[in-house]
């Protein structure tokens, strides 16, 4: 943009001054918290102001006064007394309309910044859509999109894009410890609503941003265990919750999610319930899945682009996305590349910067390699995914699932061991939990283990019998 089109941006430089002379003079500590909480110091259009703001917070969060020497005397500390006028202009500012009005004076002035912030954004995208620089017009428009998220992102929170100082890093990331210790319940990341798994990724659990990839040979369960995951996002956290179903249409991925919170065998909606017991437990979830924030894409063969697309409208339609669940990779359509595994790669490195992008959790199922069954031991590890060696980069969380009665008859049959491989922010292990009726089923670990443990040795007492008839 030219240096006319700059001057030109939305500003008010009186509520500016109000808003600092006002904390200069302010001493209701509630009023000032709201001010800091809508401003930021680039949410000052002048660059005077930002410092001034700047030694306001720092005296405000040290406890320490804010009065016109006080401010005066931490801006000659650090040079900056006579780029913002000197004391006279601090002087100035004192002379301030209503000190009771501040908060509303912050509002004005948060209001032009995010104007100023999206006319920035527009004339960034008109610059990308014109520009001759190979792109094709598909990767332009979503980055015009991904644009526009951010506009829509800075008007709810304030923040912006792109380099920031570690003043502001570190602010937010204090006021983050604030909410975990005054509401504890909030505190970490999100579970993921299987109690054992959920016990061993504690206390931090699964933090916004994170890419979670679930691996497993087919019939270990990985579309029940997307489908609880997904539920209780939708019912217990209550966040949108977005998903990506190219294996199964909308309605069977409905029948199994209420089969499963209900408890009830999916073949009742087929034959009818034995107790009408069964039946309005299972209507009354619908009914409690219909309210909540679920949404589903059963599209077939969807791209990358078309879940960055459903992803950003949701954003920017409801301000806030808790999981994003793809059930699975190696369904998508990939873009053109020399090898498949660098087309995957591809995805699950988009996967990664949309979670982060949008600040939420993203949930992955993959396929795994069928050379991992020549092994002795069976359980998967993130080296064994199928078309992709980028997905142990990118993901945040890898849980493989397997369970041994597949391979072995003499094993709990309903017994699912759900190995957390890769956990970036916290431990790894083992979690238990069974398949009954194709639904997930918590159970405690130490009875994981136990049930592990007997069809362990019923498979050795097995195998000894086995040697000793051959001899």
């Amino acid at each position: 943009m030219t240096d006319n089109v700059i001057a030109l941006l939305p500003h008010n430089i009186e509520a500016e001054q109000a808003v600092l002379g006002g904390l200069m003079l302010n001493t209701d500590e509630d009023r000032c918290q709201t001010v800091l909480s809508i401003l930021k110091p680039d949410t000052f259009h002048l660059r005077g102001h930002r410092a001034i703001y700047l030694a306001l917070r720092g005296l405000i969060k040290t406890h320490q006064p804010t009065d016109l020497i006080t401010v005066s005397h931490a801006l000659e500390s650090k040079g900056e007394l006579d780029l913002i006028g000197g004391f006279g202009y601090l002087a100035q500012l004192c002379q301030v309309p209503s000190v009771a009005s501040m908060v509303n004076y912050a509002r004005i002035v948060r209001d032009k910044a995010v104007q100023r912030y999206t006319l920035e954004k527009l004339y960034s995208c008109i610059e990308l859509v014109n520009a001759n620089n190979g792109q094709d017009i598909e990767s332009k428009l979503s980055s015009v999109q991904q644009m526009i998220t951010a506009v829509t992102d800075h008007a709810r929170t304030g923040r912006k894009g792109g380099l920031r100082p570690a003043s502001d890093v570190i602010g937010d990331w204090v006021d983050d410890i604030d909410r975990r210790f005054s509401d504890p319940d909030g505190a970490a990341g999100f579970t993921l609503g299987i109690e054992d798994l959920d016990r061993l990724m504690a206390p931090k659990q699964t933090l916004r941003g994170a890419l979670v990839v679930v691996g497993a040979r087919p019939k270990m369960g990985k579309t029940s265990t997307y489908n609880k995951i997904a539920t209780h996002f939708a019912l217990n956290h209550r966040v949108p919750t977005l998903v990506f179903s190219l294996e199964m249409t909308d309605r069977a991925i409905i029948e199994r999610m209420v089969a499963q919170e209900a408890k009830v065998n999916s073949e009742i909606f087929y034959v009818g319930a034995k107790n009408d017991s069964d039946m309005a437990r299972a209507m009354a979830k619908a009914g409690e899945l219909a309210e909540s924030n679920l949404m589903i894409d059963s599209t077939p063969g969807v791209t990358l682009a078309h879940i960055e697309a459903e992803c950003r409208k949701v954003k920017r339609q409801r301000g806030d996305i808790g999981l994003v669940a793809v059930d699975y990779l190696t369904l998508m359509k990939p873009e053109a590349a020399e090898r498949r595994d660098i087309a995957y790669g591809d995805i699950t490195t988009g996967l990664k910067n949309l979670a982060k992008e949008l600040n939420c959790v993203v949930l992955l199922l993959t396929q795994l390699n069928r050379k991992l069954e020549e092994r002795a031991d069976k359980r998967p590890h993130p080296s064994d995914s199928k078309d992709s060696g980028q997905i142990e980069q990118d993901c945040d969380v890898w849980i493989g699932l397997y369970r041994d009665a597949i391979y072995n008859k003499n094993s709990d049959p309903t017994l699912m061991e759900m190995i957390l491989r890769l956990n970036r922010e916290g431990a790894s292990g083992t979690a238990y939990s069974k398949m009954v009726d194709g639904s997930i089923r918590d159970i405690t670990h130490e009875e994981g283990e136990r049930l592990a443990q007997t069809g362990q040795e019923r498979t050795n007492r097995y195998s000894k019998k086995s040697l000793s008839e051959e001899f």
